[in-house]
């Protein structure tokens, strides 16, 4: 089943020279990556190899190694601060390695919120990978849209890190990728849909969050506010702007 991971508990500890996923972490059978298809020929996270998927319980100390403890992430995020109603939250941890064997963590935080059908039509997905080096660091852009025409944009973060935005403004998008649970498969699968979308790299650590909500309530004071708690996640309240 989903996990329902309380806040509190959602603990992504320093743990520099870590070799694996930490306790309390189910290993689950599980097929495909998430990446983000705009800069997925940069990062190379399309590429992992020896791909193992962990779903966490409900006690679970998520292992991040090196990620700093000054982030929002201790602690996950206040619920209230999200443009709708949260039903559901789960934690995925995906391991794998380079082609040199070094391993990588990825950690993903759903956020999802539910139609009155049942599906996910809103969600707000965090997933946080380690990177050796700024994959985007010589990145450049070409104008002010992607590449189906979406609005696309870059944002301060601090120092010469930024933050891509990507706005859906148009009846077309480039994939968004998440994990979730097949409960009759028993096995973390990939989601593939629309979402707008924040990419930035921040102290060897890629992230790339996504959300969905109803176009006519994505308004540019609420792409603000996700852009603000996009900046947060990533740095720390103390931070905020």
């Amino acid at each position: 089943m989903k996990i329902s991971i309380r806040p509190v508990l959602l603990i992504l500890l320093l743990c520099t020279g870590c070799s694996g996923a930490s306790d309390g972490l189910e290993q689950v059978k599980g097929n495909g990556l998430t990446f983000s298809e705009n800069f997925n020929a940069y990062d190379g996270l399309d590429e992992r190899e020896n791909v193992k998927f962990y779903k966490a319980t409900e006690k679970a100390e998520l292992t991040l190694p090196s990620l700093s403890q000054e982030s929002l992430m201790n602690n996950g995020i206040e619920t209230e601060s999200l443009p709708f109603e949260v039903e559901d939250k789960n934690a995925y941890v995906v391991t794998s390695e380079d082609a040199a064997g070094k391993l990588s963590h990825q950690v993903q935080l759903s956020y999802l919120g539910a139609s009155e059908e049942g599906s996910v039509d809103e969600f707000f997905i965090i997933s946080v990978t380690e990177v050796d080096n700024n994959p985007v660091d010589d990145y450049e852009m070409t104008g002010t849209v992607d590449s189906v025409g979406n609005s696309f944009k870059t944002e301060p973060l601090i120092g010469e890190d930024v933050i891509f935005q990507q706005v859906l403004t148009t009846d077309s998008a480039l994939m968004f990728r998440y994990y979730d649970f097949d409960e009759s498969e028993k096995r973390v699968i990939v989601v593939g849909t629309a979402a707008n979308e924040y990419y930035a790299y921040h102290e060897g650590f890629v992230y790339h969050i996504g959300y969905l909500i109803d176009r006519q309530s994505n308004t540019e004071q609420v792409q603000n506010d996700m852009l603000n708690l996009t900046r947060n996640l990533i740095l720390g309240k103390e931070h905020s702007s």
